[in-house]
């Protein structure tokens, strides 16, 4: 047996190591390791509070490496004696020089940095200083941030964030804000605690991601709402293919950071996800896509939708969206639907409940495909997808439209608007809704006013939701709301929308005012569609036929195709007495959605007295009996559900009913301080003229649209004031 005899110390890794010992460079590599580690530790939890950029840490960490080797031979090389710091000569063996200081004390200096670094550790790894998991868990999931470097990419970012807001909807016990809620502080500047107070939630998710050929880096912390501290941070580098699983590692995550009590508790199973990462992102541009709710981007979002579907056949998500995108265009004629379009959404909605019967988007969009068709059928679709995800808005939102329609089950609704509240808090329809109901009261708009000041300041930063806010209050006769929510759109905007910016005017008969906001509008080229449309109606109610001619010719070059413009064009027409060209404009204009003639709004200025022009323009031209039959119709109609009463006058008093019309316009205007369309100039308000009732009530409306009006002034100055100038 071949033993080395040597003495220990003779042995060449001995000698090295004693003269390592010996030359203090294990000393200093031990310092050096455990210091650098405590350092980065400290730099892990401070640089991204104090807005350092991603790449400090990258930055720090290979520094520190490179540092080592550095440290190793300034200890090797150099030493510290009473005289100061030399070139380390000595010959092995012979004693060092003794020095005090620093370096006489390094071996307790390095025990003691030792525990310090232990005892982080085992702060960081423990509970303690975290806060507690809260009882009731409510979560915000903001719009991840784009660090691709490409704007093209801003769907990607946003779609990932969505899709894991969708996940963890499906968690028991967890409220997840709504995504138009969320999503609406994107580029407002507050850090999450601020967010968090102003949604109600107790914990926040805010991330980033990169996309780089084909990896994908998803970067993520959980901010603890009350107290704005880091609760969980994860960063999930992938291959692209990967995403689907770096999102549900992502929510699981999550979850247990939040939700302890719901680990493994799912309801059902996680949704049937793409095989295709290119359909992935097909859908997500189709998601994207379809969020804008108007004819052309909604075509684009079934071109993307159906792509998806054609390259992963399998996608069920895809097709439940290809479903609500359909449906979606239905509603918005402007550009026509494809004829078969509810045939082809209810086909889709089928399939992705066959491939996913977990599909709480499928469920959802079959039930609203059946809301009218077999309104029991879509209740139990709507009971199935919010079983499925309870934190699903569409379908919270849609089931409670379905119960409002029956009186018995109002109170069901309005605990389903309660609960639509706590999930999306800054939703304009929602607000609209409330204001809606607080209208309705009766108490002289007390209840209104107080419940339009909580909108007005939740939604101060959010253009889109203050533009419902101030279509509510213009609706409801609230005029003064409506200009301060106007106003406030245009702080939180580049410029205000030309029907908010001109419709105050209209409504308290400012017509000059009324023209030079639009006159504005139209220099700045802002709007067109809307400001020539407006233009055609300020002409008429004004009486100024030949600026009528000007502007309504121009629409009908712009838009000859239009029906909208075509019904416009024949109901001032009739109005002028020139009843042949009314005919062939109406003609033109057909059909009339029944919401566009009594009992809606539509989506004209003076939609709502459509059917006097109407009625005028066949008994003109030899259809009288069928006006006759329509009069007595929508007259039935509006007796047995009158709305807000001002139908009923309409209709009445263009049909010679005189006492009738006035008792509806009374009760109208009781209702409301400011009538959104009462025109006396228009010729079926004329002839109530010398009706003592009316004379009284036009005097008293006169006499509010003056104090309105004056209300308006104080408001435009205050504002401009506080703006520090002329608006």
């Amino acid at each position: 047996m071949n033993f080395d005899a040597r003495p220990r110390g003779d042995r060449p890794t001995a000698g090295l190591l004693h003269r390592l010992r010996e030359r203090g460079v294990l000393r200093v590599a031990a310092s050096y390791a455990v210091i650098a580690w405590l350092l980065l530790q400290i730099a892990d939890v401070t640089l991204e509070p104090l807005g350092a950029p991603p790449w400090a840490m990258t930055a720090l960490i290979a520094a520190a490496v490179a540092g080592l080797p550095i440290a190793l031979a300034l200890a090797w090389f150099l030493e510290v004696g009473a005289d100061g710091v030399h070139v380390d000569r000595a010959p092995e063996g012979v004693a060092r020089p003794r020095a005090r200081g620093l370096r006489h004390y390094a071996d307790a200096i390095v025990i003691g940095v030792l525990v310090i670094a232990v005892a982080v550790l085992l702060v960081r790894q423990s509970d303690l200083g975290k806060p507690k998991p809260p009882a009731n868990p409510a979560i915000a999931v903001l719009p991840f941030e784009n660090l691709s470097g490409d704007p093209q990419q801003e769907y990607f970012a946003e779609g990932l964030a969505q899709e894991v807001l969708d996940r963890l909807g499906r968690v028991p016990g967890l409220t997840v804000t709504a995504r138009s809620s969320s999503f609406s502080f994107k580029g407002k500047g507050l850090d999450a605690q601020a967010i968090a107070g102003r949604l109600g939630v107790t914990t926040v998710l805010e991330g980033s991601v990169r996309r780089a050929g084909n990896r994908l880096r998803l970067s993520a912390q959980l901010v603890d709402g009350a107290t704005g501290r880091q609760l969980w941070s994860g960063t999930f580098d992938r291959e692209l293919r990967d995403v689907l699983e770096a999102q549900e590692e992502l929510a699981a995550a999550v979850i247990e950071a939040i939700v302890p009590a719901a680990r493994g508790e799912r309801r059902d199973a996680p949704p049937v996800a793409a095989t295709n990462v290119d359909a992935f992102d097909l859908y997500l541009l189709g998601r994207k896509a379809q969020e804008a709710r108007i004819g052309p981007r909604l075509r684009e979002s079934v071109g993307y939708l159906e792509q998806a579907i054609a390259a992963d056949p399998g996608f069920a998500k895809a097709h439940a969206a290809l479903a609500r995108s359909l449906y979606f265009w239905t509603l918005q004629p402007q550009v026509p639907p494809p004829p078969d379009a509810l045939r082809r959404a209810e086909a889709a909605a089928h399939r992705a409940i066959a491939l996913d019967p977990g599909s709480a988007e499928g469920h959802a969009a079959l039930a609203t495909l059946l809301q009218e068709r077999d309104p029991a059928r879509a209740e139990s679709e709507y009971v199935r997808a919010l079983e499925i995800n309870p934190n699903d808005a569409a379908a919270l939102w849609d089931y409670m439209g379905l119960l409002s329609v029956d009186p018995a089950r109002r109170d069901e609704a309005r605990q389903l608007l309660e609960r639509y509240e706590r999930i999306d808090p800054r939703s304009g329809i929602l607000w609209q809704t409330k204001l809606g109901r607080a209208a309705r009261r009766g108490d002289g708009g007390a209840e209104y006013r107080a419940e339009f000041a909580k909108a007005l300041q939740l939604l101060a930063d959010d253009p889109d939701a203050l533009s419902l806010l101030g279509r509510s209050a213009r609706q409801n006769g609230f005029v003064a709301e409506s200009f301060r929510a106007q106003l406030q759109e245009e702080r939180s905007a580049a410029h205000g929308h030309v029907w908010s910016a001109t419709y105050h005017w209209f409504m308290t008969w400012d017509w000059e005012r009324a023209g030079r906001v639009l006159e504005e509008f139209a220099r700045r080229g802002n709007d067109p569609e809307f400001t020539v449309q407006l233009q055609v109606e300020l002409a008429g109610l004004t009486g100024d036929w030949e600026a009528w001619e000007r502007h309504n010719t121009r629409a009908l070059v712009l838009w000859p195709d239009d029906p909208a413009t075509w019904r416009r064009t024949g109901f001032w027409l009739a109005v002028q007495g020139r009843y042949p060209e009314a005919a062939e404009a109406l003609r033109k204009g057909e059909p009339w959605p029944e919401h566009m003639v009594a009992g809606g709004l539509g989506t004209a200025l003076l939609y709502r007295q459509l059917l006097p022009a109407v009625l005028r323009t066949y008994r003109a031209t030899g259809r009288g009996a069928e006006a006759d039959e329509l009069a007595g119709k929508y007259l039935a109609k509006l007796r047995q559900d009158p709305g807000d009463h001002f139908d009923l006058g309409v209709l009445a008093a263009n049909e010679g009913r005189k006492d009738e019309a006035v008792r509806a316009l009374q009760e109208a205007f009781r209702r409301r301080p400011i009538g959104w369309f009462f025109y006396p100039r228009l010729p079926w308000f004329r002839e109530l003229e010398g009706h003592p009732g009316y004379d009284r009530l036009l005097a008293e409306y006169q006499r509010r649209v003056r104090e309105v009006h004056a209300e308006l002034l104080r408001i435009e100055a205050e504002y401009a004031s506080q703006a520090g100038g002329p608006g």
